[in-house]
């Protein structure tokens, strides 16, 4: 089998069952307005730590909007297990900019995962290769990044950014280790 083969065998059913969700959840949910808050608004780590400081998303319900995905024929969804924020949704060992360092204290994507799959829909998660918060993403001059072109950050400018990948790399093997099966895997930016 060639690899085109082999690849349009993995993606198959994603071919057959095209409906289905994208749950975009986390610290930007708490001033609502757009997961991009902190770039459009250059709001700094300190500022943005106030969302942190605060997260406990008491309505947070996976396993009700699990049940209703599977009422309405959904067969697959795919959440946000780190935006470009940097903040985390699942307990990795990586960083404490994570939801069980907030008042919520739980992971939130092993609630997302067991709730979707005891309903029989595939479980995605989508990660973002950007990373605001982490000090080797380069700062300075990424046009996307809040603090950009701020003089005091002109030293974050990817001189470490080995080490972030070294970072995102041992993330993703946790995702893929700690929640059994993922049937997408969704990377965000390039």
């Amino acid at each position: 089998m060639t690899e085109k083969e082999k690849r349009q065998e993995r993606t198959r059913w994603m071919m057959n069952d095209r409906f289905g969700m994208f749950i975009h959840f986390g610290l930007y949910s708490i001033p609502a307005r757009g997961e991009w808050v902190r770039s459009y608004e250059a709001i700094s780590v300190e500022d943005y730590e106030q969302y942190f400081n605060s997260f406990d998303p008491i309505d947070y319900d996976p396993k009700k909007w699990a049940q209703l995905a599977k009422k309405a024929g959904m067969k697959y969804a795919v959440m946000t297990t780190k935006h470009h924020d940097g903040f985390c949704l699942f307990d990795s060992q990586y960083t404490d900019y994570k939801a069980t360092n907030t008042p919520a204290g739980r992971d939130l994507i092993k609630e997302y995962v067991d709730a979707f799959r005891q309903e029989g829909i595939k479980v995605g998660l989508y990660y973002s290769l950007l990373d605001w918060h982490h000090p080797d993403f380069p700062a300075y001059e990424d046009e996307h990044h809040p603090m950009r072109g701020k003089e005091e950050y002109k030293h974050q400018n990817g001189e470490h950014f080995e080490r972030y990948i070294e970072y995102y790399h041992a993330q993703v093997r946790e995702l893929l280790t700690n929640y059994g099966k993922i049937d997408l895997l969704w990377f965000d930016f390039s």
